[in-house]
């Protein structure tokens, strides 16, 4: 906990400038997806979301072992070429979610996510709580391959200071 009353982890004993890759396991990641003329949301293997992580649309789970493999009708000025009622999945490996016509909706994605941090003029670097990193749904981090559970790290009270480059820790460490 900083002085400011904000959570962080201070990844300490680093050369200064280092870029750190901080992984979080249990991170989801979200996308905008958008539904055609026809209703369909139709999600694809992609560099950065993979079907084999995808866990909702919507907010409404996808259990993609259960669903039927069906083709992918075509949209013709705004209707299938074969009605589709629920999801489903194609032989080419798609998802198909059956939604609104031309809406936009969040389909989140599990996984994990990475980010990086560069250790400061001192060789520590500060990893704080985002909203896109919030520590309750994200309670272990990864770095350089070790795993740490937030809650179990030691507090730093107070924190290490670096003043100019010069770096100031507290007697307890």
């Amino acid at each position: 906990m900083r002085s400011n009353g904000s959570a962080q982890v201070i990844v300490a004993n680093r050369t200064p400038g280092e870029r750190l890759t901080i992984s979080y396991p249990g991170a989801t990641s979200t996308r905008r997806v958008t539904a055609n003329a026809c209703g369909l949301v139709v999600l694809r293997d992609g560099a950065s979301s993979s079907l084999a992580d995808l866990v909702s649309v919507d907010g409404a789970p996808i259990n993609q072992a259960a669903l039927p493999t069906q083709l992918l009708p075509r949209c013709v000025n705004g209707n299938l070429e074969e009605p589709r009622a629920a999801n489903f999945k194609t032989g080419a490996g798609e998802v198909v979610i059956v939604k609104t016509p031309n809406t936009v909706y969040e389909a989140a994605y599990g996984g994990g996510r990475d980010r990086n941090v560069t250790a400061n003029a001192c060789g520590f670097a500060a990893i704080s709580e985002s909203s896109a990193y919030p520590w309750a749904s994200n309670p272990t981090i990864v770095i350089g391959g070790t795993t740490y559970t937030v809650a179990t790290l030691p507090t730093a009270n107070p924190e290490p200071l670096c003043r100019s480059g010069q770096l100031y820790t507290p007697a307890s460490w």
